[in-house]
């Protein structure tokens, strides 16, 4: 992958993938094969709430987890910034999209940060929840929309990874620790 110091080469081997579709990864696990959804998970800003608002979102993910039916894993990747890639790509991103005004006040702002971000070690924190089936069963299918559905009630956002190059990407990230983004 670009950009990317890579320790493992072949995650297929290591996780046991039979093939990544835009959809999901085909995982063979003791002669079953199992088809693997990995969806983003977008965290609820727990400590914003009150007391009262708290204790339910911790009720709501108990009677979440208790419901689930599904073989599940919840994966979180905390990752190094690379705050070079990070400025670099805001300048690009900017150049091509900015005015001339917005553009002095953004590199001004890159300029005061650059020297703070520079000391410190920033990480950014993602959050996944891993589901596989056996099959494409109604009920399989429906139990994957429950379990959406109870993580949205509970407040977080939630999006299916369903791109072929993004589950590549995070299954090299996964084994390739190393990796800064």
């Amino acid at each position: 992958m670009e950009g990317c110091k890579i320790k493992y080469g072949d995650v297929k081997d290591i996780f046991s993938i039979v093939d990544i579709t835009d959809k999901y990864l085909l995982v063979k696990n003791k002669e079953i094969v199992k088809k693997v959804y990995i969806y983003e998970v977008e965290p609820v800003t727990f400590l914003n709430f009150s007391i009262d608002v708290q204790s339910n979102i911790l009720n709501l993910y108990s009677e979440f987890l208790h419901e689930l039916n599904l073989d599940f894993q919840i994966y979180i990747s905390n990752k190094k910034i690379n705050i070079q890639k990070y400025i670099s790509n805001l300048k690009l991103y900017i150049n091509k999209n900015g005015s001339k005004k917005y553009l002095e006040h953004v590199n001004n702002y890159i300029s005061s940060i650059s020297r703070q971000l520079e000391s410190e070690k920033i990480y950014t924190t993602k959050f996944y929840l891993v589901i596989s089936i056996n099959s494409d069963s109604v009920e399989d299918i429906n139990s994957i929309d429950n379990i959406v559905r109870g993580i949205e009630n509970i407040g977080c956002n939630i999006k299916r990874i369903i791109s072929k190059r993004k589950l590549q990407m995070l299954m090299y990230e996964t084994i390739n620790k190393e990796v800064v983004l």
